[in-house]
């Protein structure tokens, strides 16, 4: 077998096990009818097959996010309930609040929801999810898009919604699904009196592995084509671009394996 075919049969397994992955995921996601997340915190849901929504991160970025929509506007902090402006109301913001409204004609503020009225909405995961606040007879809905290409974006949707009071879009890399691994402290610990778990197992075999793709790799690719520098590195295209794959397959199945809807479910 030639060095074009080995690079190519080599570039096939790898498509391969990412149709795989991908596929496996997107069945799950229409398994069930009905996708439940379970809360965490204010920030924080973890689904059943180990996917997780976290934006523990988005309050390093500012204290506070807000938008604005006339003379309302909106301050929004995912993960606590903090104290905000001043004394309006028995309803203001100032005991603690996550999502906060601000009248600039009345001059006044009103609480629309705590950590501990927020919850994580997902429809089959075909589309993203909302995080909603319920806070006496308002309901805020935030719509959590996963955008890594900009900066994280706080904005007012516009329009009427019987169900929905207040419709908020939050776009940010912190707001994308990511696969959460958890690990049976007791089998561990039973299993660490019998030798060698299965995850170090496969930790071992995944590093023998990866340093014969790269290194046998390298030495191949100068034996047989006289590559030099990162032309040594194996597939260096496919790795590079890598990053963007990931984010794009992530889009693709947290949006059940069909392309990005638009924001009328608000």
């Amino acid at each position: 077998m030639g060095p074009h075919a080995t690079m190519k049969l080599m570039l096939g397994l790898q498509g391969l096990l990412v149709y795989l992955c991908v596929l496996s995921l997107c069945s799950l996601s229409f398994s069930d009818e009905n996708i439940k997340c379970t809360k965490i915190n204010g920030c924080k849901c973890v689904l059943s097959g180990g996917i997780r929504i976290d934006l523990t991160r988005l309050n390093n970025e500012a204290k506070w996010l807000n938008a604005s929509l006339g003379n309302v506007s909106y301050f929004f902090h995912s993960c606590s309930n903090v104290p905000f402006g001043n004394h309006t109301g028995n309803d203001d913001c100032t005991s603690g609040s996550s999502v906060c409204l601000f009248n600039r004609t009345t001059s006044a503020y009103q609480n629309l929801g705590t950590t501990e009225d927020a919850s994580f909405l997902f429809d089959n995961l075909k589309d993203p999810p909302v995080l909603l606040y319920k806070h006496g007879n308002i309901t805020t809905a935030i719509l959590l898009q996963c955008v890594y290409s900009t900066q994280t974006s706080f904005s007012v949707v516009d329009g009427q919604d019987k169900e929905v009071t207040h419709k908020l879009r939050l776009e940010s890399k912190w707001a994308c699904p990511v696969i959460e691994l958890t690990i049976n402290k007791t089998a561990s610990q039973n299993s660490s009196n019998s030798g060698l778990s299965t995850g170090s197992v496969l930790v071992i075999l995944f590093v023998v592995f990866a340093t014969l793709y790269f290194v046998g790799g390298a030495v191949a690719l100068r034996l047989l084509r006289g590559a030099a520098g990162r032309e040594m590195i194996p597939n260096y295209d496919f790795w590079v671009d890598l990053p963007n794959l990931v984010k794009d397959g992530m889009t693709f199945v947290i949006n059940g394996c069909r392309s990005t809807p638009g924001y009328d479910r608000i």
